[in-house]
């Protein structure tokens, strides 16, 4: 395990050439070309970009409709267009009909610049530039929204105002995509199925192969319904395709837009006074809620705080490639509490709000990749050629993929290294312990094998003597384990340059990149043509900042050895790495942190210029990982995925050049030198790596934006400068308004789940920073205590193990490549049990989550990588980090408060407490019920693309996981962000529980039979039995999940002793039966069972049936917390008869029937306050009695169902809030002695 760590350190001491040496280079490599195998040894199958010069093309800015088109776009013509919305065809929300197309766009002046036919860059015969796919808006006058143009086009959302999209797949259905496709990728390549995808109707075994040309939205952030959530199995292809698998298995379509037969949208102003535009009815004869081919809908509700999200594509097999070739958009979200701080100065209008989407890219260099990758085939012109006879045809400018598995290993390599001189990844037949051939033993079955090993190797013997016999046998082309690319691209731009005015600026700031992490700092910046700017650092002297307005001269950043330095931080690095570190005496401006992905911070946080930093004590586990930043790990630290707001001012910097600068390791944290691309980097050439790399031009991973500021009245440019004035403005906005702030967090935001120190400011509390209530996990623990915002305690709250693993030999796919999983660690593992369970992605889900549930769960991470896991639906909340060795680590200043993508570290676990929200949406949802692998035939025994692994122990599975339809509920997802990994598996099935099928409990008064309806609506789906309890002096009182494993348990009453107990329930089948206090006391019944206080653990409420008292327990599984009284109803004609969520904010609400009068009415509870009451029809018919409540149609509120105690019959009352939509019978139950008790 610490070899990686070691390696680590190694590579930090610039001592690589140590490790890959060794191939005798007096022989001349084997020479290959497209279509041809790969040579693995003596060959980088590798590409760099052309020497692009640095910073000669302006940053793209924003332009919306109305503002001046040439203060947002550069000199090449490119800006980030911002969506015009259409307010009038759905009243209430915004309506975007948005494009997929092919087009080209010149990301740098170096790059060929565009020749337009036709006058579009759309056109099939314009030339130049790079070739990509992305976004374009087609329901706007706006011309200039018309032609595409990348990250475009940004919607702009308010929060709680919905946004509406019709998304049409426009591209060329007869086109391939144009960088490499790993087609053994899941649903990438061929699929055979006895099923129609759209329908889940069978159909005659068929077989074919996936579209290139796939592709769906996934508004990365949003709080959507899951058939508008944008996972991978819900994607579309073009009109025309002829995959013969024209829509994903998941695609469900919004329920209140309409489209006739022609795709035409029914609104009043294409078919007036339709009034069918957000209507669940239409009665416009063929309308449909499906746009038609080629063609989905989405429905966004944007129920959440202030922030920048993005949508971009999920389709399965090829969201890497999508995403990388340009199919990802920028989206923000706007709320009061931003426009408050922008109206009292605090933070900078809009007007002075950039966005910055890092991304990083290799572009095709016509002129070197014949050498460094010749089985080059792909492209703008994709070789079509003879193999081994015709050129390649490649097209500078085009993107360029990694697609050639380099092996680590050459376990033949003649200088007894064991190392590949040209290798990247590891390959798991030459790795400890070794993956073996399925077949090849007795033990080599499945899931411990792989299907293909080590194949024999085309260029052995004769004139190739330093070709081993064997080649690894993965596919061509193949996924690689990391594509980090060598040119850093803003907001579409190569290296781009910004000016800006001597002031405060915010930046809202996105990681876009595949794999990279970025740590981004400013320093000002030295003239390149000064050969002594080193030398006079290192003497004490002052660089050459030029002062000239020329670019291209202030392209560097000093640099001075990593050692120890009189005058430097006691933290700035003495590691002695490669390459230096910035010198501490040019630091630029310091950053305030406002916000994450997750919204406003709890507080502004100061980022210090820092560059990276590692964890260097050797005596802890983690050694080699990133430090957290409070002991200097570094400044803006961002994985895939991740955001920040952050505000810079540059009053003291008139007339400076920053530049914007990255040092993050890649992979992260173990550096990879193949993948460090910075200003005089040494000769890599030998390893497969680029060539020495000169000041002023790429490829440079460090050096990746110019700021130039204006002239001014202050040019001092003191380091890690920042307003203070500014930081306790913001410092008082967000504390709480009880301590006199603007109460920015805790009035914009959910209450985090648990309290820690770190939250005292913003919530006016003081959370307790010792053991046991410390909120904060150590490595032994199974359970966690700690004080919730409100101020009560939780105790012993149990933690769901998590695994991720990614080492090799550990895990890998079916080839011998590495792949990384997420899993299950085996529940209260230790010394004796520690087992990771690792999971697929096709494989069943096991992360069950219902709305407003608390869940904390922990993941242990055995492996090398920090991984970015992004959860889809729900932010969580980061609760700390513990080393394997029990070093804890509290979360770093930026990372508090609510986060959707989480970075997780070798070594560790990481702990994150969840409280999935349900989107309020105005429609019925249906449940996603799909095959569990979409692209093989169900009911016929299929095992493929399953682990096979159990769960719960680990070990093989006894029978056998196969392919059938599974019920996914509000299916969402959470994975990896490391899109290389997400898709080679990182990825698992998320499951939102939404009550939509309620169960129906009965028990029958007369023989103590207890059965159970299972239902899809009103609809019985199956009638089964549970254990029968004669003893008829026990009633069944409630339902709830009391044990917290997701399965609802039942709560029993004696009427005549007064105890009380639950049987544990999976399913049918009792777990076990436990006692909860008893309570001798008869007059007090217990009426109903709900999440009371918001813990996540179900309450039990009571009433007196003689004075008209009513109380709760608060309880934690069988434990009472404590017990508070509701308000007191004497009249005993009133009583309790439901418990449910009235009015969809979360909390359970308290329904009453009157038995004299009929009448029906509800509490709305917060807590245990009645905020209202209103009345309900009332059904004067007292035969009638309402017997449970629940959601019947998915459409969020809580719904009655009545029965009648005369004739048998039952029915439900649908409900939208007080308010009764609609009524609709069950199968009547003539027999009276049977009552439903629960559902």
């Amino acid at each position: 395990m610490l070899k990686k760590y070691l390696l680590t350190i190694v590579q930090m001491l610039a001592v690589t050439a140590v490790l890959f040496g060794g191939v005798n280079q007096g022989w001349t490599a084997p020479t290959t070309s497209p279509g041809m195998q790969p040579d693995y040894y003596e060959t980088p199958n590798w590409a760099y970009s052309p020497a692009l010069r640095k910073f000669v093309d302006g940053l793209p800015k924003l332009y919306a409709t109305g503002s001046v088109l040439a203060d947002a776009d550069n000199n090449l013509g490119q800006y980030l267009p911002v969506a015009d919305p259409d307010i009038t065809s759905y009243p209430g929300s915004d309506y975007y009909e948005i494009e997929l197309v092919q087009y080209r766009e010149q990301m740098h002046s170096d790059l060929p610049p565009l020749v337009l036919a036709n006058g579009s860059k759309m056109d099939p015969g314009t030339t130049g530039g790079t070739l990509m796919r992305g976004y374009r808006q087609t329901n706007t006058a706006d011309t200039n929204l018309l032609e595409p143009h990348y990250l475009g086009p940004i919607i702009i959302a308010t929060k709680d105002r919905p946004v509406r999209v019709k998304f049409t797949n426009a591209l060329d259905p007869n086109s391939r995509l144009f960088i490499p496709v790993d087609t053994t990728l899941m649903g990438s390549g061929t699929y055979e199925i006895n099923y129609n995808p759209e329908t889940n109707a069978p159909i005659t075994l068929t077989s074919g192969s996936f579209s290139d040309n796939r592709a769906t939205l996934h508004l990365h952030g949003g709080r959507s319904p899951w058939i508008s959530d944008g996972t991978p199995h819900q994607w579309i292809t073009p009109v025309g395709d002829t995959s013969g698998y024209p829509k994903g298995s998941s695609v469900a379509y919004v329920p209140d837009m309409w489209y006739d037969a022609s795709g035409t949208k029914i609104t009043e102003a294409t078919y007036p006074g339709s009034n069918c535009a957000g209507q669940t009815t239409c009665a416009v004869a063929g309308a449909t809620n499906n746009p038609g081919p080629g063609s989905q809908t989405f429905y966004w509700t944007n129920q959440q705080s202030s922030r920048l999200m993005f949508y971009h594509d999920h389709a399965s097999g090829i969201t890497r490639l999508n995403v990388y070739v340009g199919e990802a958009a920028g989206y923000v979200v706007t709320d009061s509490a931003e426009a408050t701080l922008v109206g009292n100065g605090a933070i900078p209008p809009a007007a002075d709000t950039i966005p910055l989407v890092v991304q990083d890219k290799t572009f095709v260099d016509d002129t070197t990749i014949a050498a460094t990758d010749p089985t080059w085939a792909w492209g703008s012109e994709p070789f079509t050629g003879t193999a081994g006879v015709d050129p390649m045809t490649p097209v500078k400018g085009d993107f360029w993929w990694p697609h050639v598995y380099m092996p680590a290993q050459n376990p033949y390599n003649p200088d007894f290294s064991g190392i590949n001189a040209m290798g990247r990844w590891h390959y798991g037949p030459w790795f400890w312990p070794p993956t073996p051939e399925c077949g090849s033993s007795a033990q080599a079955v499945p899931p411990y094998c792989i299907s293909l090993g080590a194949v024999p190797n085309t260029y052995y013997g004769g004139a190739n003597p330093n070709q081993p016999p064997e080649i690894p046998g993965t596919p061509d082309p193949s996924w690689g384990a990391g594509a980090f690319l060598d040119t850093p691209v803003i907001n579409g731009t190569a290296f781009p340059t910004l000016n800006v005015d001597p002031k405060a600026y915010r930046f809202k700031v996105l990681n876009a990149s595949h794999d990279r992490f970025f740590n981004l700092q400013l320093y000002l910046a030295a003239n390149k043509a000064d050969p002594n700017t080193a030398a006079e650092i290192a003497a004490g002297g002052t660089p050459n900042f030029s002062t000239s307005t020329d670019a291209t001269e202030l392209t560097e950043v000093v640099m001075v050895p990593a050692s120890s330095t009189t005058g430097f931080p006691a933290s700035w690095p003495t590691d002695g790495r490669e390459g230096g570190v910035p010198s501490p005496l040019y630091r630029g401006p310091a950053m305030i942190q406002i916000g994450s992905e997750g919204g406003f911070l709890p507080a502004p946080v100061v980022l210090y210029n820092h560059p990276i930093s590692y964890n260097l004590d050797v005596t802890m586990f983690n050694v080699g990982n990133v430090l957290p930043l409070a002991q200097g790990g570094g400044t803006l630290i961002l994985g895939p995925a991740e955001r920040a707001d952050v505000i810079i001012d540059f009053s003291k910097y008139a007339g400076k050049t920053l530049i914007l600068y990255n040092d993050a390791p890649t992979a992260y944290p173990a550096l990879d030198p193949h993948y460090d691309y910075y200003t005089g980097a040494p000769n890599r050439t030998d390893m497969g790596g680029a060539p020495a790399i000169p000041a002023g031009v790429g490829p440079n991973i460090r050096t990746i934006m110019q700021i130039t500021v204006n002239a001014g009245a202050d040019s001092t440019a003191l380091v890690d400068d920042y307003n203070t004035t500014t930081l306790t403005n913001l410092q008082t906005a967000f504390k709480a308004t009880g301590l006199g702030g603007g109460n920015v967090f805790a009035g914009s935001q959910e209450p985090v789940i648990v309290g820690q120190g770190e939250y005292n400011l913003a919530y006016n509390k003081t959370f307790p920073v010792t053991w046991p209530y410390w909120g904060v996990s150590r490595i032994s623990d199974n359970s966690i205590s700690f004080m919730k915002t409100d101020g009560t305690y939780v105790n012993n709250y149990s933690m769901k193990p998590k695994a991720i693993h990614d080492e090799m030999g550990g895990t890998f796919d079916e080839y011998g490549r590495m792949s990384a999983k997420l899993g299950l660690e085996v529940p209260f593992s230790n010394a004796a049990i520690s087992t990771f369970a690792l999971q697929n992605y096709d494989d069943p889900p096991t992360e069950i989550v219902a709305k407003d549930e608390v869940q904390i769960w922990k993941f242990t991470h055995n492996g090398v990588d920090t991984h970015p896991i992004h959860f889809h639906l729900f932010e969580v909340q980061l609760i700390n980090r513990v080393g394997w060795d029990g070093f804890i680590r509290k979360p770093d200043a930026n990372e508090l408060g609510w986060k959707e993508t989480v970075r997780m570290s070798p070594l560790e676990d990481t702990i994150v407490a969840l409280r999935p929200v349900r989107p309020r949406v105005p429609f019925a949802i249906p449940e996603s019920i799909r095959p569990l692998n979409p692209a093989r035939p169900i009911n016929i025994g299929d095992t493929e693309g399953f682990s096979q692994i159990d769960p719960l122990t680990g070990a093989a599975l006894a029978t056998p996981t196969v392919n059938v339809m599974h019920n996914f509920g509000h299916e969402y997802v959470f994975h990896c962000h490391i899109l290389s990994h997400e898709e080679n598996d990182m990825m698992r099935p998320l499951v939102l529980n939404p009550n939509a099928k309620t169960e129906i409990l009965w028990r029958n008064n007369g023989s103590g039979l207890n059965a159970v309806w299972y239902m899809d609506g009103v609809t019985i789906k199956s009638a089964v039995s549970l254990d029968s309890v004669p003893d008829l002096t026990w009633k069944i009182v409630g339902v709830g999940d009391f044990n917290s494993d997701g399965k609802p348990d039942i709560l029993w009453r004696n009427t005549t002793s007064g105890l009380n107990a639950v049987w544990y329930m999976n399913g049918l089948s009792i777990i076990s039966a436990v006692y909860l206090d008893s309570v001798p006391d008869l007059t007090w019944t217990i009426v109903g069972v709900g999440d009371f206080n918001s813990d996540g653990k179900p309450d039990i409420l009571w009433r007196n049936t003689t004075s008209g008292l009513n109380a709760v327990w608060y309880m934690n599984g069988l434990s009472i917390i404590s017990a508070v009284y509701l308000d007191s109803v004497p009249d005993l004609t009133w009583t309790i008869v439901g418990v449910g969520d009235f009015n969809s904010d979360g909390k359970p609400d308290i329904l009453w029937r009157n038995t004299t009068s009929g009448l029906n009415v509800v509490w709305y509870m917060e807590g245990a306050t009645i905020t209202s009451g209103g009345n309900l029809d009332s059904l004067t018919d007292m035969t009638w009695s309402i017997v449970a409540t629940g959601d019947f149609n998915s459409d969020i509120y809580t719904d009655i169902l009545w029965r009648n105690n005369i004739s048998g019959e039952n029915k439900v009352w649908y409900m939208n809030g007080y308010t009764k939509i609609g009524e609709e019978s069950l199968l009547a139950v003539a027999d009276n002695t049977w009552k439903i008790v629960g559902k």
